[in-house]
């Protein structure tokens, strides 16, 4: 089937311009002069007035992690995913039983091979146990590794049997080494592990159980320290590595500064960007996520950081936590699940925030959503990006359009926001994933299972 789609402003890797779009087989064929076809095709879809964008690759959701549920949330949240223009998830190794097996990480792709709306990859899990396992884990489609630098317990175990121990330093450089012998990806939680169980411990002596006492429990220095260690060990072994959810400015500095010697990359997320830690003490137990929200003076320094081309990956650290879990908190904060939603508001709050009020070019836009995300994960050439031979994974945006978060209309179960009431301009009206349209006129227009597996291996050829 040949598509044809006119009157788009499209985004393309390096420029945005008008231009018409050949979609063949489910990829994108050519990128067309306006009005250089106009027949010999199946469908035409007039696109006029609004932005063609890549799809959003978010390379950070805990669909399967966060509560009892997790086939339905993956059969809901997934949907939610493709009505707000996110088209690839790389869901985390949280679940239960943990993928940190060939075994687990098998069981744990049919759930989403059954139940996801979007393309999917997976990253499978470090435990300080599994080292002879990964590279069969990588064979398996594993894109990426996640390790832990801290826990929520003080001995480091797994706070519950979905998540994954802290890895300690000699864990770390072993795990790295063995990733290096084939090219492996690793995925970092970097934060001190003795800084943030000093600072838990003495704000609960004092009987502190505020929003406030979470900020205090999550200081800056614990998350640059943590960084600079695991830069270290990247550059001691050549191994590839991804710092997560970075909201510290300076840390964020860290990584830029050793690129030119270490293979890094790193992501935010819209949370350290859109809120401060004021807004955390006002909005409640819904902004209890890890690292916590910080002050305004680094929020700030983290934008000056990304409008200067710095940050690789903007992704949603997707935790849906149902109400009562969220809820919990109210009376004391230590017990609120830690972590946000954040798939249904990832890229229409990054476009309001970054490119509409603060004119963030739509090239770095699709960059940090899109092709970002595609190169740091080994999916380029198939993901992540509107030019010939790439899998048409489309989002239209009408930057006319505003509208309301509100938590109680997400898709999958965790109906709730930190971002509620937020006014968001620019809506995607509409999401091809594979040259099909799945998402149109408010309506989901495929089936769960619709979702395809994505690795490494079948987007490089290797």
């Amino acid at each position: 089937m040949k598509t044809l789609i006119i009157n788009g402003l499209v985004v393309m890797e390096t420029r945005a311009e008008a231009a018409d779009l050949l979609i063949e087989h489910g990829k994108i064929s050519g990128v067309l002069a306006p009005g250089a076809m106009t027949d010999g095709v199946d469908e035409i879809v007039d696109a006029q007035g609004l932005i063609i964008l890549p799809g959003a690759i978010d390379v950070h959701t805990h669909f399967t992690g966060s509560h009892d549920f997790p086939q339905q949330e993956l059969r809901e949240g997934t949907r939610g995913a493709a009505a707000h223009g996110v088209t690839t998830i790389v869901e985390m190794p949280h679940s239960l039983p943990p993928a940190t097996t060939l075994e687990n990480f098998t069981a744990k792709q049919r759930w989403l091979a059954e139940n996801c709306s979007v393309d999917y990859a997976m990253w499978a899990g470090l435990d300080g146990q599994n080292l002879q396992q990964l590279a069969a884990l990588d064979q398996a489609g594993a894109l990426a590794f996640k390790a832990f630098l801290c826990s929520g317990a003080a001995s480091g175990e797994a706070t519950d049997e979905k998540g994954l121990p802290r890895l300690d330093d000699d864990g770390l450089l072993r795990a790295m080494r063995e990733l290096a012998t084939f090219d492996g990806l690793i995925g970092v939680h970097a934060e001190n592990h003795d800084i943030l169980t000093g600072a838990g411990r003495e704000l609960r002596r004092a009987g502190r159980k505020d929003m406030r006492a979470h900020a205090q429990a999550g200081p800056e220095i614990a998350e640059i320290e943590a960084v600079g260690r695991v830069l270290a060990v990247a550059e001691e072994t050549g191994a590839r590595c991804h710092i997560v959810h970075v909201s510290s400015a300076r840390a964020a500095e860290t990584i830029v500064a050793a690129k030119g010697r270490v293979r890094a990359s790193f992501e935010t997320c819209p949370h350290y960007l859109l809120l401060d830690e004021e807004d955390l003490v006002r909005i409640g137990p819904n902004a209890r996520c890890g690292p916590p929200i910080r002050p305004r003076p680094v929020v700030n320094a983290l934008w000056q950081v990304l409008l200067r081309g710095d940050i690789d990956i903007i992704a949603s650290d997707h935790c849906p936590y149902t109400p009562a879990q969220k809820q919990a908190g109210e009376t004391s904060i230590w017990e609120a699940g830690m972590g946000l939603t954040g798939v249904e508001t990832l890229s229409p709050m990054f476009f309001s925030a970054a490119h509409l009020d603060r004119g963030l070019p739509l090239t770095e836009f699709a960059r940090m959503t899109a092709s970002g995300p595609a190169k740091a994960f080994q999916l380029w050439g198939k993901k992540g990006a509107i030019a010939p031979g790439f899998d048409a994974d489309l989002v239209f945006y009408d930057a006319q359009q505003s509208w309301t978060v509100e938590g109680g209309k997400f898709q999958g179960l965790g109906k709730w926001s930190a971002f509620e009431g937020m006014r968001c301009q620019g809506k995607v009206v509409r999401t091809l994933i594979r040259g099909v349209t799945v998402y149109q006129d408010d309506r989901i227009q495929v089936e769960p299972g619709f979702g395809q597996f994505v690795t490494r291996q079948a987007a490089t050829g290797q």
